[in-house]
């Protein structure tokens, strides 16, 4: 693999945006299991013309999308200008997938293990009307949903809290403490933007944080139902999870 490579070498990193919809989410999988991770690697290997290993920030999952993951990966190919090295890996790619920049970094810098932090942004269409030019982008909703109440529960989620609650049920790790710096719901035109920023996220914690503000937004729940899913650490008194095609991991933070 690429990291066997000899010195010199170059370590690639890359800013990567994807429409999620097709995919079976970003990581590599068993054979014939299509992923945004899978893809990036056989295009860049075709173009640095040895094997390489994409890291990539996070795992972000089937029907997800990204408009700043970001990635690296390692080649002893010194002579190949970024630019053009960019737009080759881009030329042999979907059209759902795109490398919006190339730069070339320390050794040590690693797309995952350097992060200190996350930003997802979850779109939610609030109307009768079936938004379909959006269909793959947003998680259309029927009903009304009130988004100030939905402010007000999202800002008790702001600080260093046990997300256990707000995990999936079967969550393993030991630690799910994690610190929300920002979360912000905004209204844009039909839509509802759920914003989300810390240090680091529970599988499926985003969407389970959006599934619940949406019991609160119509009316189901209070604000201060935020409060009991963080002391009870039960995450049957969170809402459900709300469906992947709404949710974009919007950048990384280092």
């Amino acid at each position: 693999m690429d990291d066997s490579i000899p010195q010199p070498r170059r370590n690639i990193r890359l800013i990567v945006a994807y429409d999620g919809w097709a995919y079976h989410g970003w990581q590599r999988q068993a054979d014939g299991i299509d992923t945004v991770q899978e893809r990036i690697e056989r295009a860049a290997s075709r173009v640095v013309r040895h094997p390489v290993t994409i890291h990539g920030a996070g795992r972000t999952d089937a029907g997800v999308h990204a408009e700043g993951q970001c990635a690296n990966f390692y080649t002893n190919r010194l002579e190949i200008p970024l630019e053009g090295m960019r737009k080759a890996i881009v030329s042999r790619l979907p059209a759902d997938i795109s490398i919006l920049s190339a730069q070339e970094v320390n050794e040590q810098f690693h797309a995952s293990r350097s992060a200190i932090g996350k930003t997802y942004r979850y779109r939610i269409y609030v109307s009768a009307s079936r938004p379909v030019a959006l269909a793959r982008q947003v998680y259309h909703y029927w009903r009304p949903l009130d988004a100030l109440r939905m402010a007000q529960a999202a800002r008790r989620l702001v600080g260093t809290h046990d997300f256990r609650g707000l995990a999936q049920s079967a969550e393993e790790r030991e630690n799910t403490v994690r610190t929300i710096w920002r979360c912000d719901v905004s209204e844009q035109g039909n839509e509802i933007h759920v914003t989300v920023q810390g240090n680091g996220f529970l599988y499926n914690m985003v969407r389970n944080i959006v599934g619940t503000l949406i019991e609160i937004g119509r009316g189901h729940w209070d604000a201060d139902r935020i409060d009991l899913i963080l002391s009870s650490l039960d995450r049957r008194n969170a809402g459900p999870t709300a469906p992947p095609q709404g949710l974009s991991l919007v950048c990384v933070h280092y």
